[in-house]
């Protein structure tokens, strides 16, 4: 029995050597001369794209943790003022034996505030503050942190929570399976979720400029409005209560326990037509 010691404790130590030498950051500068535009693409790996201001280049610095860099495989290059960088997992190797707690690469990306931004994740998290354009966010499996951001502002969650402070432009938000939280002063809103609960804060300032739809399958909604917000309010839900504590000028409604509940009225007025639905869920609406 006693022979059997040193072979096991050479095949822990072996596991162990990985985490002992971690692999150097990859790191890379890339020039700017004009209005930049970003597509980054992850896999097994969080990713966090900031704002450096004024600057003139973007930075990718992907830090390995204790992961090997020769498990991944980085495509990166230039066009003009726009960077295309991807990092993904190599084939087969999904399968990890786990010492401890491990830590998946971190990918952070600084780029000018003036970017306009495609980003991905196949299996991370995705983090992006402090930019100003056209913003198209994707995570297939991981949580969406996004804060202070300016423009068109589209997000789509496969799994996952989403998670919005600060915002401010136009929103377009679908996700199929986790929590969404948003806040932010828009000109337009078009918000889905299948399967989670949703709350939305209009900021103080907010007015909307088209006609926005609030929907969700199966969850609970709770939207709050600006005093000064001027729409066409409509609501309806399927199965679950309607809680509206806004001063409408009301148009119509309806409360049928076979076939859920219905509201229409005015808010300040009037304006664009605002449409919160829920299938399966209660729905409370009420003022900052």
């Amino acid at each position: 029995m006693h022979l059997l010691r040193p072979a096991i404790a050479l095949a822990a130590a072996a596991l162990l050597a990985p985490l002992a030498h971690a692999d150097a950051d990859w790191q890379k500068t890339y020039p700017i001369s004009g209005r930049s535009s970003l597509t980054t693409t992850t896999g097994d790996a969080s990713s966090l794209v900031r704002s450096c201001g004024d600057c003139r280049e973007i930075r990718v610095r992907i830090e390995w943790h204790d992961r090997r860099a020769a498990d991944y495989t980085i495509s990166e290059f230039q066009t003009g003022d726009h960077v295309n960088f991807e990092l993904h997992e190599k084939r087969g190797l999904g399968f990890h034996i786990t010492v401890g707690n491990r830590h998946e690469p971190q990918v952070t990306i600084d780029t000018p505030a003036a970017t306009d931004l495609e980003a991905r994740t196949a299996d991370g998290g995705l983090k992006v503050s402090g930019l100003n354009g056209n913003l198209q966010l994707h995570t297939s499996d991981g949580s969406m942190d996004v804060w202070d951001v300016n423009g068109a502002l589209h997000l789509l969650s496969s799994d996952g929570s989403i998670h919005v402070h600060g915002a401010s432009g136009t929103l377009e938000s679908r996700s199929s399976d986790g929590q969404v939280k948003i806040e932010g002063r828009f000109t337009a809103v078009q918000v889905h979720t299948s399967d989670g609960g949703l709350e939305l804060t209009l900021a103080n300032g907010s007015q909307l400029a088209t006609a926005s739809r609030i929907e969700t399958s199966d969850g609970s909604v709770a939207i709050h409005l600006p005093h000064s917000l001027a729409a066409d309010l409509e609501i309806r839900t399927g199965d679950g209560h309607l809680d509206c504590k806004l001063p409408l000028v009301m148009e119509g409604y309806d409360s049928k326990s076979d076939s859920g509940h219905s509201l229409r009225g005015k808010l300040n007025g009037g304006g664009v037509p605002l449409t919160i639905r829920t299938r399966d869920g209660n729905a409370t609406i009420d003022a900052l």
